[in-house]
């Protein structure tokens, strides 16, 4: 058995198609999802870098992880390549205990961050094929800003809305006048005859015109419209909702940088494949968390308030051969899932945890019923928790200066989580604000 997972760090569920998203162009990580289980209800635990690292490898030991050491033990080998920035690695325990670690970095003079990558996989194929049981995990920080955004397609999304709406005008003007050109017709025709004699009488009578040469101008042409380049680093901290063409400028680079990471992707998918390993090898793609772009009037991790983009992860599980495609497993599941799944692959017995696997074969349901997701940044503090028919989300410390108040919103109908129902339903809020300080 082999498996390879991707780590797209910063990757949003809600900005892939698979996951519903109607207008970012993804159409290989598309393709991955129609051959894979997707797992619709992925919730963070902690959406922390460090933390989702913790959860994925089972825990710290003092030679490295607890995967790295039950893999070791199962005469796993395990290979890590590092195609992110030096500026986003893990803590040192994370890079502990691997049998391998490869360095792809982002270099300047390539024409994307991925192209290191790109070059380096022949060889580490060859390597990792070699293994009759091997783990392949790779690192991408793509989606963290400083962005690398490629000018043509995020012209491309730029002004999407505008376009849209000037199409919606258009076609309203040309059904509104389809009658009246209709009513106009009928009396054009009865007055035509008359007209074309008497333009036949009116031209005998007068003189010969004389053409005269068109007046020369200096007409001068349009100036041209500046360039308008991407925000490459949007600031972390506090977002103006009331300015739309900062939303627009913010998530059409984002856009772009997406649509740019899936045509990356779609390189390495066809590089797996041509070596064989859609066939003989578990493919897992997965965020730590969802990089915030204002959504709720903040950027990046500025504080922890644990709204859908933050704590709605993707999680795709392609297995050998494609077996299960287009399985999407609807029940919560949690990043500290993956341990006991990975271990599962390789025939190690799980001691603790859930293993995905029964899941994505349909031979089990999550028992799973909430997912509680805490936080603890930049002298705040909040806990959330999702079920089936709603979230409620609870600030349990908050910097002097500001405000922020428990809110509970409605599921699965209220996904992006703008309609605060609590002061409706404020026995539900009660008890569950109960609940969650009990823990």
């Amino acid at each position: 058995m082999k498996a390879i997972v991707f780590v797209l760090r910063g990757c949003p569920a809600g900005w892939l198609g698979a996951y519903g998203n109607e207008w970012v162009g993804t159409p290989n990580l598309d393709r991955f999802a129609a051959e894979a289980v997707l797992f619709d209800r992925h919730i963070s635990d902690r959406p922390d870098p460090a933390a989702a690292s913790a959860a994925w490898l089972g825990g710290v030991l003092p030679s490295g992880s607890r995967l790295n050491e039950a893999l070791r033990t199962a005469n796993v080998r395990t290979m890590l390549v590092r195609a992110n920035h030096p500026d986003t690695d893990g803590p040192d325990w994370f890079y502990a205990g691997w049998a391998e670690v490869f360095d792809a970095r982002p270099e300047a003079e390539d024409n994307s961050p991925l192209d290191a990558l790109t070059r380096a996989l022949p060889s580490l194929l060859e390597r990792f094929a070699a293994e009759p049981t091997a783990l392949l995990w790779i690192e991408i920080d793509r989606l963290l800003p400083p962005w690398d955004v490629p000018q043509d397609v995020f012209e491309a999304y730029l002004g999407r809305d505008t376009d849209e709406d000037e199409e919606d005008a258009e076609d309203d003007d040309g059904e509104d006048g389809e009658d009246e050109d209709e009513a106009d017709s009928e009396e054009d025709e009865d007055e035509e005859d008359v007209t074309e004699l008497e333009d036949a009488e009116d031209a005998a009578d007068e003189p010969e015109a004389v053409t005269e040469p068109p007046p020369t101008t200096n007409v001068q042409p349009p100036a041209p419209v500046p360039q308008i380049p991407p925000w490459f680093d949007p600031p972390t901290g506090p977002f103006a909702l009331t300015d739309p063409d900062a939303w627009e400028w913010l998530h059409s680079s984002f856009a772009a940088v997406v649509t740019a990471l899936d045509a990356e992707l779609g390189q390495v998918f066809d590089q797996l494949q041509s070596a064989g390993l859609d066939q003989s090898a578990t493919w897992v793609l997965t965020s730590d968390l969802g990089y915030p772009l204002g959504e709720h009037g903040q950027i990046g991790l500025h504080r922890p308030w644990l709204h859908t983009e933050l704590v709605h992860l993707p999680l795709v599980v392609r297995l050998p051969g494609a077996a299960e495609a287009c399985r999407r497993v609807t029940g919560f599941t949690q990043p500290p899932d993956l341990f006991p799944t990975l271990l599962d692959l390789f025939g190690v017995k799980p001691t603790e945890g859930m293993s995905l696997l029964p899941l994505a074969r349909g031979e089990a349901e999550s028992t799973r019923t909430q997912a509680i997701t805490e936080l603890e940044l930049n002298g705040a503090t909040e806990i959330a928790v999702r079920m089936a028919d709603c979230a409620f989300l609870l600030p349990v410390k908050v910097p002097e200066g500001e405000k922020r108040e428990p809110m509970l919103f409605d599921k699965p109908d209220d996904r992006w989580e703008v309609n605060d129902m609590r002061a409706r339903k404020i026995d539900h809020a009660d008890e569950l604000e109960a609940k969650l300080r009990e823990r």
